[in-house]
């Protein structure tokens, strides 16, 4: 009698217990890989870049990352960059802006063909859904050379392109006042 009466309470265990559960999945990130040690060779500037691109091209630019107060997209491997040439306002003298990386003193036709949009895409060709500010060294005014492929342009100003490599270059330590 202890005998089955173990086993009904064994068997409606089972039955009633939740399913095992599976291990949550891996947050999404852009792999390591992306970032690399050595800049890729012969960068081009933003504006020279989208003059001559077609979708599916392969290009290397050097650019700074901006364009807006918020270069970078909330929960999207998405961000803005602009053309070297350009001058950021902390380039200005005695310019008060407290967001120098949102080119607020270039006129909109000149941030038409000095900007684009960067992304890094998974497998499913879509953004990596997380952001991409503080990952890799990615911070607003940061300089880099990124290699990737022409997803999208057009003469709206849209130019964005999946970026395969980045390249962070690494800022000048200034000396501290004395």
């Amino acid at each position: 009698m202890l005998t089955s009466t173990f086993a009904t309470i064994a068997s409606l265990f089972m039955l009633f217990a939740p399913p095992p559960s599976t291990p949550p999945a891996a947050a999404p990130k852009i792999p390591d890989a992306v970032f690399v040690a050595e800049k890729p060779k012969d960068p081009k500037g933003v504006a020279e870049v989208r003059k001559t691109a077609k979708k599916g091209d392969t290009v290397v630019i050097a650019a700074k990352i901006g364009g807006r107060a918020e270069p970078f997209v909330k929960n999207r491997a998405v961000f803005l960059v602009a053309d070297r040439a350009l001058k950021s306002c902390d380039q200005i003298p005695d310019d008060p802006c407290k967001t120098p990386w949102d080119y607020c003193c270039e006129p909109p036709e000149s941030k038409k063909i000095n900007m684009m949009t960067v992304q890094v895409v998974g497998d499913d060709g879509k953004p990596i859904k997380m952001g991409a500010q503080s990952t890799g060294g990615l911070e607003p005014l940061a300089l880099i050379v990124f290699e990737g492929t022409v997803a999208e342009i057009d003469d709206k100003g849209t130019f964005i392109v999946n970026a395969k490599k980045i390249f962070v270059e690494k800022a000048d330590k200034k000396s501290p006042a004395k």
